[in-house]
This record gives C-alpha cells, sequence and structure tokens, in this order.
C-alpha cells in the first residue's frame, strides 16, 4: 500500500474521537494528515490538495463526477447537534428580511440554515452582514459550542434538531468524500484506510469515556459537556441516514442551491466491514 493517500482532518470537537481511535488503532495505513475546517478541506478536495477527507455533503452533493464518498459512514446528528446553532435576537419567524451573519467555516450548515428559513418556514433574510451587525449568527463547529455556553444571545436554534422536527430523518453534515482519480490511482489504500474508519468507529463509540479524560476540549467543554456532545454525533451512514440526505438535497435542488438529487452509490471498497 502507498503512504500517499493525503486525508483532510477537521479539528473540531466531533471528529476527535474518530482520529484518536485512528491513531490508536492496530492496522492503521501511513497516510499525510491535512488539517482544516470544513471549507477549506473542500477547496483541497476541489483543488486535488487531498485525496479523501471528511468534508460538506454538499460538496459531494455538487460535485458527484469529480468524487465518490465511503460507505457506512459520516458525520450526522439523529436530532439535536449542539454544534450547529443559529443564535438569534429574534423568534425564526421574525427574520424575514433581517441581517443574518453566516460562518466562513461552513459550507452545509448554510445551505441546511436556508432550507429550514426559506424552504420551510419562507422566511427570507438578508444574509452575508457581520456578526456584530446581524440579528442572527450562524455558528459551527468548537465556536458554536462555546457561543452556546456563553449565553450571549437570547435564543439558540440547533440546526439538526430543527430539521429531524421537521423531517423525522438524521442530518448529514460531512461525507467521507474521496476524488474519484486518487481512488483509481490506488484502491487499495483508499480500500485499506476505509477498514481502519470502520474499526476506528467501532473504538471510538466505546472509547467516550475514556477519551474525555484526557481530551483537550474537557478543559473548556467540562468531561460531562464533552461526553454529552459526542453521544449527539453519529458516524453511521444508514439508510435512514441517506433518506435523509436525499431529501435535503432535494429541498436544496428546489431552491436552487444544488444543481440536483445524485446518486448516493458509495465508491466499491466493501466486503470488509459491516456498519451502516
Amino acid at each position: 500500500m502507498t503512504a500517499s493517500l493525503r486525508v483532510g482532518r477537521i479539528g473540531f470537537a466531533n471528529c476527535t474521537p474518530l482520529f484518536r481511535a485512528l491513531e490508536e488503532g492496530a492496522f492503521a495505513p501511513a497516510v499525510t494528515y491535512v488539517r482544516g475546517v470544513p471549507t477549506e478541506l473542500n477547496r483541497l478536495l476541489r483543488a486535488g490538495g487531498v485525496d479523501l477527507s471528511p468534508s460538506s455533503s454538499v460538496e459531494y452533493l455538487a460535485h458527484p463526477d469529480r468524487y465518490g464518498f465511503l460507505p457506512d459512514l459520516s458525520i450526522s446528528s439523529i436530532g439535536p447537534v449542539a454544534s450547529v446553532l443559529l443564535m438569534s435576537r429574534v423568534p425564526l419567524e421574525d427574520l424575514d428580511g433581517r441581517p443574518v451573519a453566516l460562518s466562513p467555516a461552513s459550507a452545509t450548515s448554510v445551505v441546511l440554515l436556508r432550507v429550514l428559513l426559506e424552504g420551510h418556514l419562507g422566511v427570507r433574510p438578508w444574509y452575508g452582514a457581520a456578526p456584530d451587525r446581524a440579528d442572527a449568527v450562524l455558528w459551527i463547529g468548537d465556536r458554536a459550542l462555546r457561543e452556546a455556553r456563553a449565553g450571549v444571545w437570547p435564543l439558540a436554534f440547533d440546526l439538526g434538531e430543527l430539521w429531524m422536527a421537521r423531517t423525522g430523518t438524521p442530518f448529514v453534515f460531512a461525507l467521507w468524500i474521496c476524488r474519484r482519480d486518487a481512488f483509481d490511482r490506488d484502491p487499495d489504500a483508499v480500500r485499506g484506510f476505509y477498514r481502519a474508519l470502520v474499526a476506528a468507529r467501532h473504538r471510538a463509540y466505546r472509547s467516550y469515556p475514556a477519551y474525555a479524560r484526557s481530551a483537550p476540549e474537557a478543559d473548556w467543554l467540562g468531561r460531562d459537556g464533552l461526553l454529552a456532545y459526542w453521544q449527539t454525533i453519529s458516524y453511521d451512514l444508514t439508510a435512514w441516514h441517506r433518506e435523509g440526505l436525499r431529501r435535503f438535497a432535494g429541498e436544496a435542488a428546489r431552491l436552487g442551491l444544488l444543481p440536483g438529487v445524485p446518486p448516493l452509490e458509495p465508491l466499491p471498497v466493501e466486503g470488509t466491514a459491516a456498519g451502516g
């Protein structure tokens, strides 16, 4: 197996257990990790700077000819996610025409916000305001967790919770996306990393308490808070998850935010593990 596989690594707390489990795994293929927030990793995927990454689901949905994705694996929520929050001064229904600031780290969450506001509520804010001049701000990842703890905003809306309440399906924030040319160049490397990922997911799920004792995020979130947060994260990609992803793609396409609903067929890496 080649050691040239370049893998994106999100530095948010939601990925900490998975990457720690990867590093501890008895079999972990040699890879080069490239750190970044989701939008940075999306750009690197597009430019060929990384071969494979946990990246925004909208990146795959917009470019299925360029990418494939790994089966069984995602970064999702089944209800509240706690780290994708719209902090607001007013109720959602009152945001029509008002300024809303969007996190520069996010791609999928921005589209989800628009689907929920415009598609479900018929509310059309003015997007692009600076956070200090906005009536609402979309935060993701660790920044969202910190803002929630600060309690400065009177209202906080969890987008994972809103999606589940309105659709009855999980929300897939990120897929493990692989460039098709990288898979064609070295399918064995991708298959080996996939096997390591599936093993790491199982190890992560059963290791949350141990990981929380030494995770750096516990310094500001607290051990119990970190455990509660990790328990909102789903690393799976079941038929139910795909149903939610398909519905999201369709609703975003109707608003002109995505070109359509592509096939949700993963790369042929299986025969290696179960789990979704």
